[in-house]
């Protein structure tokens, strides 16, 4: 049994192996302090093998095993006004920064040009799956241990400054859009519930998440250039920009 904190809650782990533990031992936290789990997860081989049937059979148990612990947390969060979301987070000037889109479009990229164009006042948050938690204050995304293949995490927490669709171009562009605009590709990056009741709270969280933070469509090259635009906009919220 081992006890850590994800997204400001206390979670449980019964039955992980030493792969699973490794993992995750930057966001574990001290049981006896940590006071009563607000999330319980237990590994068993039936977890695992749906865990299996959802991800392919190319992948190793001990991987299977780190990234069903990670479902079954994403399941139960959901009635913490905690969501999955499939990005790559920036920090900068103490904000967040959500980057999306479908796989291999270039989130971990254009990242990358964060850094590259702003050193090392830009923290990596998360490179591929962070958590978002709803607070009255706003919405704020949290570092996690499942950070995709460039293992690239933080364990903080920063409120969401915007969100930013991507689309390959050979030109850089960015503008505001609106919410039905938005909404079916940001609902398509969120968790993928399996039962009723937990995809009625996804949809909920993804609508509080359209009304209280901006989003962007840009159109970019792997470029600077592109990291530059997005921050100028996206900081000062303005609606359309291009370079």
């Amino acid at each position: 049994m081992a006890v850590y904190r994800l997204a400001d809650l206390t979670v449980q782990v019964d039955g992980a192996s030493e792969y699973t533990g490794r993992a995750m031992s930057r966001y574990q936290a001290d049981a006896a302090a940590a006071g009563k789990p607000d999330i319980f997860v237990s590994v068993t081989p039936e977890v695992v093998e749906r865990e299996r049937r959802l991800e392919g059979d190319e992948f190793s148990r001990e991987y299977l095993e780190c990234m069903s612990v990670y479902r079954e947390f994403c399941e139960q969060a959901l009635f913490y006004d905690v969501l999955f979301f499939h990005a790559s987070a920036v920090a900068l000037d103490g904000n967040a920064y959500l980057f999306t889109g479908p796989s291999g479009i270039g989130k971990s990229t254009h990242a990358r040009m964060w850094r590259k164009a702003f050193g090392k006042s830009v923290l990596m948050i998360n490179d591929d799956k962070p958590l978002l938690r709803f607070r009255p204050d706003g919405v704020y995304a949290y570092g996690t241990p499942w950070d995709g293949k460039h293992h690239l995490n933080t364990d903080i927490r920063l409120k969401v400054k915007g969100v930013c669709i991507l689309e390959q171009a050979s030109w850089n562009e960015i503008r505001r859009v609106s919410f039905p605009e938005a909404h079916d590709m940001i609902l398509s990056q969120a968790f993928h519930a399996e039962n009723w009741d937990h995809r009625q709270a996804v949809k909920k969280m993804i609508n509080l998440l359209l009304n209280r933070v901006p989003v962007y469509r840009l159109k970019c090259t792997a470029s600077t250039q592109a990291a530059c635009l997005a921050r100028q906009v996206m900081e000062q919220g303005n609606g359309r920009a291009w370079k």
